[in-house]
């Protein structure tokens, strides 16, 4: 089985060529209808082989989106509530979710509204349980640990995957994101707010459950302390050296006149402390502006370099053709590359328009178009 990837004009697909082919009825349906969360879908046969080309337009491989975002609640939350009606659909359609692959390159995220769409081929990769925890164990490498209701959302759903003789049923009804029985993680303040302003007659009941709550996070602060000493003895040093000092201005009696003094010497360690915020990036490559609508120049000074018009990218372009995301530079050792994210308008490196995840080295002043707009390379 091959996968490549393909640019005609305004549209971009993804190749599956198969030894297999769709059922007539398969076949029929997925091209008389247009099933939400299935890729649209057309066949044409080379080589004795059946090729599948789906249509990817405006839309980023699973894999290569998470290559620029953490995934948060609201992408874990619009990823199951895609799975989930999705897996509903093909039942009422009697099409087989076996055939419904998991693989982080087959499954598509929608640039416009964050909507995930999933790839139905006429070859059967996996059981749908296996495929679907094997997506779970990469996604969480994926999930941003600072979104707490994202952490216990992942890990609840993992826990369920991975039970024997876990059924479509029970991942369906897992994946129903109102049926999750997660509690999101309190917030002490409002909490305390809403405690004051409800009026109830069990004062009693409510003053153990403040002091469980609070003895619970006495241990935690506890256990976290112990952990901070453990792995970075140094700051223990440095605590030490503090209360040392303290104890020292307190055994003086006389009062001292307001001066200036120095400032305490800093404990040596092994490790100085570098204020990394006060470096300035090194500029490793310039994109010079060579178009009519005097947008700024780009300067290269992180890898991988996204360009694209969403505020989060270092090569931000104010301009309505170029896309979100619509390209990436990286770079290894002294070498380039350029690589289309699978743009609407397309991009170009030296007159070549490049197909989704192609990727090409750079030359010293080479033109690169990105929808309408060009730059050189210098």
């Amino acid at each position: 089985m091959e996968i490549e990837y393909k640019r005609e004009l305004t549209k971009s697909y993804m190749c599956i060529k198969t030894d297999q082919d769709f059922l007539p009825f398969e076949k029929e349906i997925l091209t008389r209808n247009s099933i939400s969360g299935i890729l649209p879908v057309n066949t044409t046969f080379a080589d004795a082989a059946t090729v599948c080309w789906y249509d990817i337009t405006g839309m980023q491989a699973f894999d290569h989106a998470l290559e620029t975002e953490m995934m948060d609640s609201q992408m874990l939350t619009q990823f199951l509530v895609s799975l989930c009606g999705t897996l509903e659909r093909l039942e009422s359609f009697l099409l087989d979710p076996g055939h419904l692959w998991f693989s982080r390159e087959s499954i598509f995220k929608n640039n416009r509204d964050g909507s995930f769409w999933f790839c139905y081929c006429p070859e059967g990769k996996e059981n749908i349980t296996e495929g679907f925890q094997k997506l779970m164990e990469y996604l969480l490498t994926k999930i941003d640990h600072k979104d707490q209701w994202a952490v216990k959302m992942a890990y609840h759903i993992y826990d369920q995957v991975i039970k024997e003789g876990y059924s479509l049923i029970a991942i369906r009804e897992s994946l129903t994101y109102d049926r999750v029985d997660i509690e999101p993680v309190p917030d002490r303040t409002l909490e305390n707010s809403r405690v004051e302003l409800e009026q109830t007659s069990d004062q009693t009941e409510k003053e153990k459950t403040v002091h469980k709550a609070d003895k619970a996070d006495g241990k935690v602060k506890v256990i976290f302390q112990k952990a901070i000493e453990h792995f970075f003895p140094d700051l223990a040093k440095i605590k030490e050296y503090r209360q040392e000092l303290a104890k020292k201005k307190e055994k003086k009696n006389e009062i001292q006149p307001i001066v200036f003094e120095p400032e305490e010497e800093e404990v040596r360690m092994g490790r100085p402390t570098v204020l990394l915020a006060d470096q300035k990036k090194t500029i490793q490559g310039i994109l010079r502006y060579e178009g009519n609508n005097q947008l700024s120049d780009l300067k290269i000074d992180t890898f991988p370099y996204v360009i694209g018009s969403a505020a989060d990218c270092p090569g931000y372009v104010d301009c309505a053709t170029i896309s979100r995301h619509h390209a990436k530079i990286t770079k290894v050792e002294n070498v380039y590359f350029i690589e289309d994210m699978n743009s609407a308008n397309g991009t170009k490196a030296g007159g070549t328009l490049l197909d989704y995840k192609m990727k090409v080295s750079l030359q010293a002043n080479e033109i690169l178009e990105f929808a309408d707009e060009k730059f050189r390379f210098i």
